[in-house]
């Protein structure tokens, strides 16, 4: 290792006022910078207003190089040397335990597309391919090989989708050798760890392949649940049975042995007397989570974001991670951390549409160009941060209507795929799209509901008596529930309630859903009402996500589904039940707003003001004219607006500060602020936005 000894940065005091970036070391960095090289990188850095770094690398599968991991920490350590120069903290990523184990030609080109997309080659790493195939002793007279995840299926080792093989974190040789190589990198004096890709992988998990039938596993599931794992020639009976109790304390004790690794990891620095810096992510959070992928419950986390994924075109996918961004935030609201939005922007266009979404979403922002220097331009941004970081701040939801999120519901209901997403997916984008703020909130959090005069219950199959009661308070003091398809239809995992019970405990006669999708039968109970409302009510079709693969040379397109007739009329059933349900309406109404163009707000905690974003997606959800197929390389449209009729937000009283002054500013990228027309109305505050201000984003201060 160099002749370097780095001392950590102190914590920082305020999370919020954290810009991070991605450091990436790969062969120039690796094999030919000095550490002037590194210096001069980590100043341009810094000038762009970046002060914490996550570092990403071509050896990112760190296994795979294991000859190499000498290097890798002397490089490392310049890294950190460098970074902590210039008062960025580092926190060193890579993935925890995937390598690269190439079967056939497809494979041998994959790995190679990776490595060359993160400007490296195998042939700089002359050892990499023969490693590949080894099977040499790890520790403890313990081979590799024997460190695997093994797939229920066949009995042989899991072969995931990026070509190679994942090891098994119950397996204690594994986290031996794992922590002992962990305590190398501790050495180089990095800030934070991030111990990445602790799931458990396979690549058809439809069939069954995302598990772990190891010895070591088979005997903790045996100790922790009384249960045996079956023998590959039963597997297919058992998996995806979510009436078989054991199959529940199988997914059940992947989840817990996830949580108990990354303890395990915790456990192993503070040992060593250490106080790491952990951020961490989710690609996806809303779905039956199939690798027991582990977020909302890690024992240590500093940062949450969500990965909008490499290969996603952001400019037809942002819906979908707008919704995952509801659910970020809501787990950072709950455990009192910053929730941040990932995104790989590569142009400035598209750079300006992935800070202006996260903005407006109440996230830090993280990106990388993957190989490209967008420094000049992202500096333009963090200097708009640094200027309105007042505003931008832990940022409050204003928001009277709430989506409830059961990860108990999306982990043990066997239909979350089918019935529970895609309802939550369609009240999602029915609200967002038109402008309607609603609020995501989670089991931990019930005693939100008092923030809200609507709430609805996507297909939450599986509720228990606690939830039920204060659902029912809720409606009683005067709130209005919608309660979708088979809502409650579950008491604990694998034993039904039936609708009789659901009628007795809500003291009617009968709980019969409408017949019809449209349809909606209502029920008064207390001061509020209960809206029972068909599996099918406002179901929409629209594509949350789109992708081209990024790894290839060349570009690569996809076909693109615009709105239909089908999705706008599921969206205006839902938006009219909305309209219909809040007499007083919602807490910011939006009139007059060009298509396409968004608008969310927040109450600022520090100072009591609002803070409006407005984003310009007009046009981004379908292809340029004359096409039916998108590109990464697809432009973000920006389309300039007449300047005709005002934007009016109005913002109702119950959520206005008690002391607010009718003030608005109007505050640009790259342009100087300007007042905006605003006034006390009977019901809240009433602004005007001309519509001719807006190109890409605009924060609007009110207060």
């Amino acid at each position: 290792m160099a002749d370097i000894t780095n001392k950590r940065l102190p914590h920082p005091t305020d999370p919020w006022d954290t810009r991070f970036g991605f450091f990436w070391y790969n062969d120039e960095e690796i094999f030919h910078d000095s550490q002037a090289d590194l210096n001069r990188k980590a100043k341009i850095m810094a000038d762009a207003g970046i002060n914490h770094v996550i570092t990403f690398s071509s050896t990112h599968f760190r296994w795979s190089f294991r000859h190499y991991w000498p290097l890798l920490n002397e490089t490392l350590s310049k890294v950190v040397h460098a970074c902590h120069q210039h008062g960025i903290y580092v926190t060193e990523h890579h993935s925890s335990h995937l390598t690269f184990n190439p079967k056939n030609d497809d494979d041998e080109q994959y790995m190679d597309r990776v490595l060359h997309k993160r400007h490296s080659t195998r042939e700089t790493w002359p050892q990499l391919r023969p490693d590949c195939d080894a099977n040499p002793v790890i520790i403890d007279g313990v081979r590799l090989s024997e460190l695997r995840q093994i797939d229920g299926r066949t009995g042989l080792p899991v072969f995931t989708g990026y070509r190679g093989h994942a090891m098994c974190f119950n397996n204690p040789f594994f986290r031996k050798a794992y922590f002992q190589y962990l305590e190398s990198v501790y050495a180089t004096g990095v800030d934070g760890i991030m111990t990445d890709d602790v799931q458990w992988f396979g690549i058809d998990w439809q069939k069954g392949s995302c598990t772990c039938t190891c010895p070591f596993c088979r005997q903790k599931f045996t100790e922790k649940t009384g249960y045996h794992l079956p023998e590959p020639d039963k597997w297919d009976t058992f998996f995806g049975d979510y009436n078989n109790p054991r199959f529940l304390a199988w997914i059940d004790f992947k989840l817990r042995s996830v949580e108990e690794f990354h303890q395990a990891v915790k456990d192993h620095y503070e040992s060593l007397g250490l106080k790491l810096l952990r951020p961490n992510y989710v690609s996806g959070a809303l779905n039956s989570n199939p690798s027991q992928y582990c977020l909302e419950n890690l024992p240590a986390l500093d940062w949450l974001f969500q990965e909008s994924i490499f290969s996603s075109i952001i400019r037809y996918s942002w819906p979908g991670y707008a919704l995952e961004s509801q659910h970020r935030f809501a787990v950072g609201r709950r455990r009192n951390i910053p929730p941040m939005d990932m995104f790989y922007p590569d142009r400035w266009d598209s750079m300006r549409f992935c800070w202006a979404l996260a903005q407006s979403w109440g996230a830090l922002y993280l990106a990388t160009p993957e190989g490209k220097d967008m420094s000049a331009q992202e500096k333009k941004l963090r200097d708009f941060e640094k200027l309105h970081a007042n505003l931008l701040r832990q940022p409050q939801r204003l928001a009277n209507i709430g989506i409830y999120d059961s990860r108990r519901n999306r982990e043990m209901y066997g239909e979350i795929q089918t019935r529970t997403g895609p309802t939550l997916e369609s009240w999602a984008n029915a609200l967002y799209l038109n402008n309607i703020v609603w609020d995501l909130f989670q089991t931990e959090e019930l005693e939100r509901l008092e923030n809200y005069n609507l709430v609805v219950l996507p297909e939450i199959a599986l509720l228990s008596e606690n939830e039920l009661n204060a659902f029912r308070t809720f409606v009683q003091n005067g709130g209005t529930l919608v309660w979708t398809s088979d809502t409650g239809s579950l008491l604990k995992p694998a034993q039904s309630r039936s609708v009789p019970a659901l009628a007795k405990f809500w003291g009617l006669k009968d709980f019969e859903l409408p017949k019809k999708p449209e349809d909606i039968t209502e029920h008064t109970i207390g001061r509020g009402k209960l809206l029972l409302v068909s599996h099918e009510f406002g179901k929409s079709q629209l594509t949350m996500r789109y992708t081209a693969d990024r790894w290839v040379e060349g570009q690569s397109s996809t076909p693109i589904q615009p709105i239909t007739t089908v999705d706008r009329e599921g969206m205006q059933a839902i938006t009219a039940l909305v309209n219909n349900h809040l007499p007083e309406g919602p807490a910011i109404k939006v009139e007059n707003a060009p298509d396409g163009v968004l608008v969310t707000g927040f109450r600022v905690a520090q100072n009591g003001k609002i803070a409006l974003h407005l984003v310009n997606t007009a046009g981004t959800l379908t292809p340029p004219e004359g096409t039916t197929e998108g590109t990464h390389e697809d432009p973000i449209p920006f389309p300039k607006f007449s300047e005709t009729a005002p934007i009016i937000c109005q913002i109702h009283r119950d959520s206005l500060p008690e002391a607010i002054s009718a003030k608005a500013r109007a505050h640009f990228i790259t342009a100087d602020s300007q007042p905006l027309p605003c006034r006390e109305t009977e019901t809240g505050l009433e602004i005007d936005i001309p519509t001719d201000l807006l190109h890409d984003y605009l924060l609007v201060e009110i207060g």
